[in-house]
């Protein structure tokens, strides 16, 4: 059977030829090659839709390998970002999203062979439900964060009387960028909550406490609050423009904070990203990269 590195490798060469093909084809303003660039990502996806369905990830048995969790955002973001080239006929989140597939996707690879062990009080559908929820509500916060810079910049050339030339004139126009944000909005927050709450309810019989005080639980619970706050605002009161835009912004960030900081340098139960981080500073053990 082919292997999980070598899949991995030629998911992210397709990743990587999508990159290029959409960043040219919107720099040159060449349609053609935006369009291939977007097919090249759907192929990627496929690509790695086939892995995950086939088992390449059981090459590595007693737990997940440590590229695998990177690879699940990847595979999110680019899942989202097509489902909104359907949705509002925009290429733009197809051909930004591409390069962010192809930066997980590199910095996994050195951390292919480095599995973390999972937990038997765990369980595997608690697992997958709180995992899989909030993985898919940082791949939906990523695109909203695209969106939401788009959205800023565009809006101050306007605002500012800066001519909107080149490539510039054909983004979306901000109404859309605006609908893409307000998407990202309404389905982020009932999956963070699910995820959320499953993390809450399995934490009582393994931890012996609902809630523990644990630093990842607070910043948790602080993204959670904003997200209710941004969610309600963009129901109930009509929030559009600047305002979501800022508060998805400061939202993604502080969860990529929670991500890359709390997760490997504080002491929390879900330190999941030390022993990756301790095994590959300074070298990179490729080891695993033997197996078939």
């Amino acid at each position: 059977m082919i292997s999980y590195e070598y899949a991995s490798l030629c998911t992210l060469a397709v990743y990587f030829t999508s990159s290029v093909s959409g960043l040219t084809g919107m720099i040159t303003r060449k349609t053609w090659l935006q369009k291939a660039g977007c097919a090249l990502c759907a192929l990627a996806l496929l690509l790695q839709t086939i892995g995950l369905l086939t088992g390449f990830h059981k090459n590595f048995t007693g737990g997940l390998s440590g590229g695998a969790y990177l690879q699940m955002v990847a595979w999110f973001v680019a899942l989202i970002s097509l489902v909104l080239w359907g949705k509002f006929k925009q290429k733009t989140a197809v051909l930004f999203a591409a390069p962010l597939c192809t930066l997980l996707f590199t910095l996994s690879i050195p951390y292919i062979s480095k599995v973390q062990a999972i937990p038997e009080s765990l369980g595997s559908s608690f697992y997958v439900l709180h995992i899989g929820a909030l993985f898919l509500s940082l791949a939906l916060m990523a695109v909203s964060c695209i969106a939401s810079l788009l959205f800023l910049f565009i809006d101050s050339r306007i605002k500012s009387k800066k001519p909107v030339k080149g490539f510039l004139t054909d983004m979306p126009a901000l109404n859309i960028l605006d609908k893409i944000n307000g998407f990202c909005i309404v389905m982020t927050f009932p999956l963070y909550t699910v995820g959320i709450a499953a993390g809450l309810l399995r934490a009582k019989p393994v931890y012996g406490a609902t809630f523990t005080g644990d630093p990842k639980e607070l910043v948790s619970l602080l993204v959670w609050a904003a997200l209710a706050f941004v969610f309600h605002n963009r129901l109930a009161r009509s929030w559009t423009g600047r305002k979501p835009a800022l508060t998805m912004l400061c939202i993604f960030f502080t969860s990529l904070f929670s991500l890359l900081i709390i997760n490997t340098v504080m002491d929390t139960h879900h330190a999941f990203l030390i022993n990756w981080a301790g095994q590959a500073h300074g070298q990179f053990d490729f080891s695993g990269w033997t197996q078939s």
